[in-house]
């Protein structure tokens, strides 16, 4: 998919309004096509950028386990621009390519059982299947604040995938990584 299959224009940071322009400016996210394309409502976006940033402080999930639990999103509902994106944030985090093909494949064995509750927790957000069970064995190795963040985590990165496929939005580097590592 290209940058014209897009459904929207991606937009560069002289297309926004003067006073949200520095939104593309911090860490480069702007540079990003999700932000390009989002941009058309630059409030929105804003408020976006500001409440995934507060996700990713919340509870007690270290940086390893976020990725973990945003790739198992990605993976259940097939995000191939979240997953591609948090492929390479997730081996900067410490996730192997072992690790990965094991998430893509639907197969938490190889993780601890704190990461492997934080897995199915997420996946579970993704699909509106969490039960009891589930909910109680992810506080259980973490707290009623980590899984109460982690359900918001993984509840963004659902909407996240919700609007990248519904605006048609390509993956940045034009190369989806696969499903499958080397």
């Amino acid at each position: 998919m290209s940058r014209q299959d897009a459904r929207v224009p991606l937009l560069s940071r002289e297309d926004l309004p003067e006073e949200f322009r520095y939104l593309f400016d911090e860490d480069v996210l702007g540079e990003l096509n999700l932000f390009q394309s989002i941009g058309h409502v630059p409030r929105a976006m804003r408020a976006y950028m500001r409440y995934g940033t507060a996700l990713w402080n919340a509870g007690d999930l270290s940086t390893r386990e976020r990725e973990l639990a945003i790739l198992a999103v990605a993976r259940t509902v097939r995000a191939r621009y979240e997953w591609h994106q948090h492929v390479e944030l997730g081996r900067e985090a410490g996730v192997t390519t072992e690790e990965l093909n094991a998430i893509a494949r639907a197969d938490d064995c190889p993780f601890s059982e704190r990461e492997r509750a934080i897995v199915r927790y997420a996946s579970a957000v993704a699909t509106g299947t969490v039960t009891d069970p589930m909910f109680e064995a992810a506080v259980e190795v973490t707290d009623v604040e980590t899984v109460v963040g982690l359900t918001m985590l993984a509840g963004h990165y659902l909407m996240t995938a919700r609007i990248l496929d519904s605006l048609s939005v390509p993956i940045d580097d034009g190369e989806f990584a696969g499903w499958t590592l080397e």
